[in-house]
């Protein structure tokens, strides 16, 4: 008997069986309520405060946009104070005219442009605002809740 036992194979024992690939468990983090993953690559206060390259970019684009903006609202404040001159040497019948004695390029002169630099003012401080509003949360955005 031992003979035919001898002749059938036996499965071999010493060869390893390949490892099965388990599949990955889901890790949960758990944050406490005074830590916060922090992103290192995005512009902050200390970009500023430590005059480094990104800040001088940021304060750069920020003085390019209110240089702008105060180009525009100069313009415009112009273009209203000379155009009524240049309209009353135009038309003289304009310069001729008169209200209760007193001339119409007078009144108009002396009443008439002060709620015009009122709105350009109104406009200006306005805008002013608006990108300063930009600039503090483009370097300094507001922090939020992670659980949200």
């Amino acid at each position: 008997m031992e003979e035919t036992a001898a002749a059938q194979p036996q499965p071999a024992q010493s060869q390893p069986q390949p490892a099965q690939p388990q599949p990955a468990q889901r890790q949960l983090v758990v944050w406490r309520g005074d830590q916060m993953p922090v992103q290192h690559n995005i512009p902050g206060p200390g970009d500023l405060r430590d005059d480094t390259n990104t800040g001088r970019v940021l304060v750069g684009s920020l003085i390019r946009a209110q240089l702008g903006l105060s180009l525009m609202c100069l313009v415009l404040a112009l273009a209203v104070t000379v155009s009524f001159p240049l309209v009353a040497a135009l038309v003289p019948a304009i310069g001729r005219t008169t209200v209760a004695g007193i001339p119409v390029t007078l009144i108009v002169l002396g009443f008439a442009f002060y709620p015009v630099f009122l709105a350009v003012g109104w406009f200006y401080h306005r805008q002013a605002r608006q990108l300063e509003a930009r600039f503090t949360h483009l370097v300094d955005p507001p922090v939020t809740d992670p659980d949200d």
